[in-house]
Parts: structure tokens; sequence; C-alpha cells
């Protein structure tokens, strides 16, 4: 094979780096624990609605959805992003 070659296929990334995987999960879990704060008596009330489930069933299960995204998606989603930026910007080394 040639130099040449080698240069064309890099070598494969191994995925991401376990600091990099736990500061996520530190800043999700942070972005959760606010947006459950700032919406706990929100929920207090919701509770009743939410368990056990009612009629019409398509009513409840859109409301469970919507709950399960404000409290556990958008929080991985945002915490995500804000874990990123603040990794590469303060921990990450400038070797790579």
């Amino acid at each position: 094979m040639s130099r040449d070659a080698d240069d064309e296929f890099p070598t494969p990334n191994a995925g991401r780096s376990r600091e990099r995987l736990l500061f996520r999960a530190l800043c999700t879990a942070v972005v959760a624990a606010v947006v459950l704060a700032w919406n706990y008596e929100f929920l207090l009330r919701l509770r009743p609605l939410l368990w056990p489930p009612t009629d019409p069933i398509s009513r409840w299960l859109g409301l469970a959805l919507l709950q399960v995204g404000a409290h556990i998606l958008l929080p991985g989603l945002v915490g995500s992003f804000v874990a990123d930026r603040l990794y590469d910007r303060y921990v990450a080394d400038d070797s790579d």
C-alpha cells in the first residue's frame, strides 16, 4: 500500500470519551432537576389526571406524552447541548 492510501482512510474514532458522557449525564440531571423544581406545583395538580389513566385513553396518552417530553426529552437535549459546549470550552484537551 502506498502512503497516500493511509491518508485517504484515517483511523476511525472510537467514539465519545467516558468523561464527556458522564459530564452530559450530570448536566442533563441538573437541567431535569431545574425543570422539575420549576414545575413542581403544576405536576402536583396534574397528578390526578395522569394516574390512573382516564377515558378517553387518547387524551390521557397525549397528556402523558407531553409530560414525558417536557420532563425527560427536553432536559436530555438541552443538558447534552450545554454539556458539549462546556466540555469543549473548559475540559477538553486542545491536543486532539
